[in-house]
């Protein structure tokens, strides 16, 4: 879709009123990068009188989650909770990202939001360039997550459930510093995973975690 301004707002959504579509889902992820940790995707659906005359809380606090501190992305949080029809999360595993790949996986959280989320979306809107058969009209949007409130709104949904997550990793895998880094691979991420090896949720098909594997293998080997 082009035309739209660069501004974080409702027009795509709008525009897709115009076209007929009534249920407007908002899809987004986070952790696709990370070296350990699950993948979470994100799906809010907002009602069609809120995306035409939005509070000001929605056009205040809702933006792309990488631009919002921790504390106002729970914030966030709460006002999509109020305004929205629904919002839900899929959490995908780092074994299924190793088994499948990462747009697979992808793909899996999409559909289990799907069938999990009610009213049924007539349509999805989502951050990137996918191209997902998912049974429902698919649109995806490159740097969705700030030009649209309802992605943004999915990214938000998802970043909050994924560092909750990280932060519990964190206590019981103490060494990495998933509380600080949320499994991203940080000078001190890598240092630690060079020095005690990979934990049992670090994502073995990545690099470097999977070169580091591979050497201690073949050193053994030998």
């Amino acid at each position: 879709m082009t035309g739209f301004n660069n501004s974080i707002s409702f027009d795509i959504e709008r525009y897709l009123l115009t076209e007929g579509y009534e249920i407007i889902a908002g899809i987004d992820e986070a952790g696709r990068g990370a070296l350990a940790g699950p993948l979470v995707v994100g799906l809010v659906i907002y009602n069609k009188s809120i995306i035409q005359n939005p509070p000001k809380e929605i056009l205040s606090y809702i933006h792309d989650s990488k631009q919002l501190s921790p504390k106002n992305r729970v914030k966030a949080l709460e006002h999509i909770r109020k305004y929205s029809i629904t919002y839900n999360t899929a959490v995908i595993s780092h074994q299924i990202i190793d088994t499948v790949n990462i747009n697979r996986a992808t793909e899996y959280a999409v559909k289990q939001l799907i069938r999990k989320t009610s009213p049924v979306p007539g349509i999805i809107i989502m951050d990137g360039n996918f191209k997902f058969d998912v049974g429902i009209p698919f649109t995806p949007i490159i740097k969705g997550d700030s030009k649209s409130i309802t992605i943004a709104s999915g990214s938000i949904a998802a970043k909050v459930k994924r560092d909750a997550l990280m932060e519990k990793y964190d206590l019981i895998y103490p060494g990495y510093h998933f509380k600080k880094n949320k499994g991203y691979g940080t000078a001190k991420h890598l240092e630690a995973i060079r020095e005690k090896g990979p934990c049992q949720i670090h994502r073995k098909s990545y690099e470097p975690v999977k070169g580091l594997i591979n050497n201690s293998k073949s050193a053994n080997e030998d």
